[in-house]
């Protein structure tokens, strides 16, 4: 009877801790999409995220260096491509202020692509 309930409670540890892991990866984050290089550097492309629900949803843009965009979601997913021959791109994509993946190109005509997952 001792051991039973002894392996009871141990499956309900294991459960409610795997419970509590799943439902903390599983909640929408805020993230910047940070893009730095060259000042002045005009830059194309789209970014991407998915939210904890599924849905998901795309942004196309233009812009130049440096900038940043605002998103929350689980996953977010980043290709952008410099408009030019010269300069340097860098795309960072930061949670709480702490950068979570980033990638750069000096390539002419370059592609950044990055993501959170």
């Amino acid at each position: 009877m001792k051991r039973l309930l002894s392996t009871i409670l141990i499956i309900c540890v294991v459960s409610f801790a795997f419970a509590g892991c799943v439902s903390g990866m599983g909640g929408d984050n805020d993230y910047i999409i940070k893009v730095s290089g060259t000042t002045g550097l005009n830059f194309s492309g789209s970014y991407m995220t998915v939210t904890s629900n599924g849905n998901s949803t795309s942004k196309t843009v233009d812009g130049t260096v440096p900038t940043q965009y605002s998103v929350r979601g689980t996953i977010v997913s980043v290709v952008f491509q410099k408009k030019t021959e010269g300069g340097y791109l860098k795309v960072e994509v930061l949670r709480g202020g702490k950068v979570i993946n980033s990638s750069d190109t000096t390539a002419a005509y370059g592609v950044v692509s990055v993501a959170t997952q």
